[in-house]
């Protein structure tokens, strides 16, 4: 294995030195250099592991490849032996089983192994029962566990049943045999300076103390409390700087059914000067109320969404996509009867969508035409946390008024292609986690 030590902050370091107990984590801010550490010490565990199985954990065995057994690849190249997909690998010559946890069923992919260590991989996304049985079944003598994790709320499973009981005073039965090591974004000096100060940027607020700062904080209040009218309001540009555009709607009976036109515009320069970057434009809104005024079925919504969106489109260069509520089976048959261009169900994976519009936001790469989408303005605005499922340790929107800003989400969900050029942090998440 390659000596990684000349590399190594000296918190690395320092990391790796201490990490002799049953359960050794890692935990903080991305890109903080914490992976390494720990890849760099479980490395050595397998070395001098003692007689049993090994297994190494991700939320899938395709991410699990991706943040950590590439990683070793490049670390140590003769250290591993691993084809993708498969559910084992060869580690400095030990045989190692691969897993995936991503779902409740994951306890079972377990169940009958006496395991002599274990690796995991974002410990947040592992269901409570599988970690439970992980360390159940770490029964071999000097058994030893690492992972690695991004702080989550602080009523998650993982802070409050493991790295607040650290603090326990040694005597104590309920503290556990575990140590862990906190890293924020600066803990790593090999990053370059730029590269820092434009992750910083990415991202804002709750995200923002998570991911950049490694807090384990709880969302509250506001959830887009970054929108400013002077810098987000902005007439929509004409159509000659059209470059995509996405139809996305939200689908309701007697709640509002909410469509928004999303594009994607190249960025304005004058004389040399740049005045506008590449961003997302929300440029117009279509919106009917069943309560308000009367129910609609799914042909009349299909048919006066398009007479709302024809007029704009016939102006548009480019071909829209559409994009559709995934619950909204009967109305995607209609739309696709009627030959909707580009029709697909969103992708509604809440806290990865929520934290790209509120980064493309936050870095004035999303923008809405407020007189053209009033309703989408004014929820947007008003669009906050629900406590009663904060009390729960669950993170989600109050589902009132929630139409437009769901629309637009599912929009800006639907361009990844193109803002993870600008958020490439943002854009291998969200890889990530639909894989």
């Amino acid at each position: 294995m390659t000596d990684t030590r000349a590399c190594l902050s000296v918190k690395q370091q320092d990391s790796i030195l201490d990490a002799t107990h049953r359960i050794n984590i890692w935990e903080g801010a991305i890109r903080s250099g914490k992976t390494i550490g720990s890849i760099a010490r479980w490395l050595m565990f397998v070395r001098t592991a003692p007689a049993g199985p090994l297994a190494m954990i991700g939320k899938t065995r395709d991410t699990l490849a991706r943040n950590v057994l590439d990683v070793i690849a490049d670390m140590a190249p003769s250290a591993i032996s691993y084809t993708r997909g498969a559910t084992t690998a060869r580690i400095l010559g030990r045989l190692v089983h691969i897993i995936g946890a991503n779902d409740a069923r994951a306890e079972s992919r377990i169940r009958g192994l006496t395991l002599a260590g274990a690796y995991v991989d974002e410990i947040t996304v592992v269901p409570e029962a599988f970690f439970t049985q992980l360390l159940g079944r770490m029964s071999v003598p000097g058994a030893k566990l690492f992972g690695t994790t991004n702080p989550d709320t602080p009523t998650h499973w993982l802070n409050k049943n493991f790295l607040k009981k650290e603090r326990l005073p040694l005597d104590d039965p309920d503290r556990p045999d575990l140590i862990s090591f906190h890293f924020n974004l600066h803990d790593n000096p090999g990053l370059d300076r730029e590269y820092v100060r434009g992750l910083m940027a990415e991202f804002t607020g709750l995200w923002f103390d998570r991911f950049i700062l490694g807090k384990w904080v709880a969302a509250e209040g506001a959830i887009y409390q970054m929108l400013d009218e002077k810098r987000h309001c902005v007439t929509a540009p004409g159509s000659g700087l059209w470059r995509n555009a996405w139809i996305a709607a939200d689908y309701g009976t007697s709640n509002p059914t909410h469509a928004v036109l999303l594009v994607h515009t190249a960025p304005l320069i004058r004389d040399g000067t740049l005045i506008t970057p590449e961003r997302l434009h929300a440029v117009a809104e279509w919106r009917h109320d069943g309560r308000a005024a009367g129910q609609l079925t799914d042909a009349q919504i299909s048919a006066r969404m398009a007479a709302w969106s024809g007029p704009l489109l016939e102006r548009s260069p480019v071909a829209p996509g559409t994009v559709l509520d995934p619950s909204a089976a009967s109305l995607r048959v209609q739309m696709r009867s009627d030959g909707w261009p580009g029709l697909r169900s969103a992708d509604n994976r809440v806290d990865v969508g929520l934290r790209a519009v509120a980064s493309l936001i936050s870095g004035g790469r999303l923008v809405i035409d407020n007189a053209a989408c009033p309703h989408l303005w004014d929820e947007m605005c008003g669009y906050v946390w629900d406590d009663a499922a904060l009390e729960r340790g669950e993170e989600q929107p109050v589902k009132q008024d929630d139409h437009g800003p769901d629309a637009l989400r599912y929009g800006v969900m639907a361009a990844r292609p193109i803002w993870r050029q600008w958020l490439p942090e943002l854009g291998l998440a969200a890889e990530q986690n639909a894989a």
